[in-house]
């Protein structure tokens, strides 16, 4: 059972009358206006911070072993169990979109199993680690990569990311098999940025992250 976001065993704390049943239960925590963890985990739409491809983030590993208010990691553990793991395999979901961007071949490959398929399917390509590593480090132009969306799912990551250079911008959605930590198969979907057509003009509004 989900007792926290966080990982805290609300069933076991002291203060647990006093907070009103957990944070899962109440809409504004008893210590002050807000929880920045709770409000991240509820922003993204999950349980708790363990179903988080990003976990443990370090906002949450800054209070699990916080000197005053920190249980020396348990939540942490916690978290790892309700995502039904003995273990939760680390995957740098940030570190992998840096060395894509900055085109760092060596961090690159690191991410990768040995035998990784990795297939791009708006150009109908499919690529061994070397290939890939090959032909992201040689494409041109100097780019950025901001992640927008990053959810951890059964055995893998989905991943949506923003790649952007002075002539281009485009999103892409990445599905990561891991296996041991290791990317071993990557589907990626690109479509190019642009602006919606005059038709559509006034109908919406910009989508905000």
């Amino acid at each position: 059972m989900i007792e926290s976001r966080c990982g805290i065993l609300c069933s076991k704390c002291e203060y647990r009358e006093q907070c009103g049943g957990g944070c899962t239960v109440i809409s504004k925590p008893f210590w002050g206006d807000s929880c920045p963890v709770k409000d991240c985990c509820e922003g993204r739409g999950f349980e708790h911070c363990g179903q988080c491809a990003e976990f443990p983030c370090a906002t949450l590993t800054q209070f699990a072993y916080d000197t005053e208010q920190g249980d020396n990691g348990k939540r942490i553990e916690t978290c790892k169990g309700w995502v039904g793991k003995a273990q939760v395999i680390a995957f740098n979901v940030g570190d992998f979109v840096q060395a894509v961007a900055t085109q760092n071949a060596d961090a690159l490959r690191e991410f990768f199993a040995p035998d990784a398929v990795i297939r791009w399917h708006d150009s109908n390509e499919q690529f061994t680690v070397a290939e890939y590593v090959r032909a992201n480090c040689e494409y041109a132009g100097k780019w950025e990569g901001e992640i927008q969306r990053a959810e951890r799912i059964e055995g893998g990551i989905v991943l949506v990311t923003k790649i952007s250079s002075a002539e281009s911008s485009h999103l892409v959605t990445a599905f990561a098999k891991l296996t041991e930590g290791k990317i071993s198969r990557l589907d990626e979907y690109y479509c190019e940025c642009g602006e919606a057509p005059e038709s559509r003009k006034g109908m919406g509004k910009p989508i905000e992250f």
